[in-house]
């Protein structure tokens, strides 16, 4: 019997774990990529002697203790892989040269809430006591309730930690960081994530650092890059096809039903289905034409708030960094202008707890700035100007590191910069946003509900995937919704779901 084919349209980490997915319950794929790398907005990329990633700072269920280790078990993402665990997550210093370390260890962070502000001891044991409880959280592979069993599933699961979930559901970080009479954990804990919205659920921050404390999320040693590489040899070794430098410019339509794609070279390539794991709005308005685009969808790409474009500033330092936090927030002495944006703070990583990154003894340093897309965009159209303002925006970001680290300009040996228009010109993402919707309280409701739909409403044969589909927009969503359609597929066609 014939297999049913499948076309994928971009090999990030969604497409590529949809192929493997594909591949293992008897369709045959082949996925257009059209960067010369798997990965997409996985990645990471080597200047000289640095490797610096643009991507996983870390993943959920890495541990076989949890849950959503399956995932990574039947992608062979992990195998053979080193996970590193944090013991301190961020560490955030204020003007009066204080500073709050966010450690995973939940005792220890108590400890060192109440040092920090024995005033705040009620509220400080009322956040312990939820990361604790939400310890006893194990959430599965599907997130995405369709079926009976998986709601059942998903019940048994959160009830050891549903007083938790209930109870702090609606709150926002702000929100609660307001309770604090310390001006530094008051400024501190909204800033958990960098470039989250004014809303952002502060339940997202107690599971991350639950998952944390079970030593159940960490950062894969190798990197992005390494991560979709072993994706795309799993997916190859199940006899799928990557074709890089083949970007899809059409999806085929013929009577309501998608029958393949065009190529920007003007080849085409038929299919029974096919997948688009690629930029949401590209999709949508660009290789569908907008046909298919409804008032809901439509609505979304007019009012959702959309993850903050960044501006990466890559450093290769011939110092070692490893004693200092991994991530650090500290404030700048002298203020600055990065394009139309002004910046008063700096977040600085180093990756020197993988060797990979950099030679012995020296750093890679990396540091996201929010961006203006827009105005980014207007300068490339002047290389000249496009060069120059990358220089300047490297110059300030380098002076702002000497206020904290003085006469570390002297030991740079490498710097790099991606702008927004770095992300759209080799992943296509929608006004360069690298992790697709902000996650606000709207987008935590629809990750706790039905997400949104893979389809699109009067298009047969047609699936979407990844983290523009995924509210949340992670690594781990990303892969999972390639996991989902397949399964979805399999489950029309009444045939067993091969994991």
């Amino acid at each position: 019997m014939r297999k049913k084919t499948i076309l994928i349209i971009g090999g990030g980490v969604a497409g590529l774990a949809a192929g493997i997915y594909a591949q293992k319950n008897g369709y045959q794929s082949q996925i257009f990529e059209m960067h010369f790398l798997p990965g997409g907005l996985c990645t990471s990329w080597r200047r000289r002697d640095y490797l610096f990633d643009g991507s996983i700072r870390f993943l959920s269920g890495t541990s076989p203790n949890a849950a959503a280790y399956q995932l990574w078990k039947e992608l062979g993402a992990l195998e053979g892989r080193e996970v590193y665990y944090y013991d301190e997550l961020t560490r955030f210093e204020d003007r009066d040269g204080r500073a709050f370390s966010l450690y995973t260890n939940i005792d220890r962070l108590e400890a060192h809430m109440l040092e920090l502000s024995p005033q705040d001891q009620a509220v400080t044991r009322e956040l312990c006591e939820a990361l604790r409880g939400f310890t006893r959280l194990d959430l599965p592979v599907d997130l995405t309730l369709t079926e009976p069993e998986e709601g059942l599933e998903m019940g048994q699961r959160v009830m050891p930690a549903l007083f938790h979930l209930l109870r702090w559901q609606n709150v926002s970080i702000p929100a609660f960081a307001a309770r604090f009479k310390d001006p530094l954990l008051k400024e501190a804990l909204p800033q958990f994530f960098q470039f989250s919205p004014p809303d952002f659920p502060i339940i997202m921050m107690m599971m991350t650092l639950a998952q944390m404390h079970n030593r159940e999320s960490g950062y894969p040693i190798g990197g992005s890059l390494a991560f979709a590489e072993g994706l795309a040899k799993k997916y190859e070794e199940l006899g799928g096809q990557i074709h890089y430098k083949s970007r899809v410019s059409r999806i085929l339509v013929e009577e309501d039903k998608a029958t393949g794609v065009r190529l920007a070279n003007g080849s085409e390539h038929r299919s029974d289905i096919v997948i688009s794991a690629a930029d949401g709005y590209a999709t949508i308005f660009h290789l569908l034409g907008g046909r298919y685009a409804d008032n809901t969808i439509r609505k979304y790409y007019a009012e959702l708030p959309v993850a903050k474009p960044i501006l990466q500033i890559s450093l290769g330092v011939g110092q070692d960094f490893s004693q200092e936090p991994a991530s650090l927030n500290f404030p700048l002495r002298r203020p600055f202008m990065l394009g139309n944006i002004a910046h008063e703070r700096l977040v600085l990583k180093h990756y020197c707890f993988d060797p990979n990154m950099a030679p012995a003894g020296k750093s890679a340093l990396t540091l996201w700035c929010e961006a203006d897309d827009y105005h980014w965009r207007r300068l490339y159209f002047d290389p000249q100007a496009y060069e120059e303002a990358k220089q300047e925006a490297a110059s300030l970001v380098l002076r702002g590191l000497e206020e904290r680290y003085p006469g570390l300009s002297q030991h740079v040996e490498v710097i790099d910069v991606a702008t927004p228009v770095t992300y759209e010109r080799y992943t296509a993402n929608w006004r360069g946003s690298i992790n697709g919707w902000a996650l606000s309280q709207r987008k935590l409701n629809m990750m706790m509900g039905a997400g949104m739909k893979k389809t699109l409403p009067g298009l047969e044969n047609f699936y979407r995937i990844g983290h523009w589909v995924e509210p949340g927009g992670n690594v781990e969503l990303s892969c999972a919704s390639g996991r989902d359609v397949i399964k979805d597929l399999c489950k029309m066609e009444d045939r067993p779901f091969k994991g």
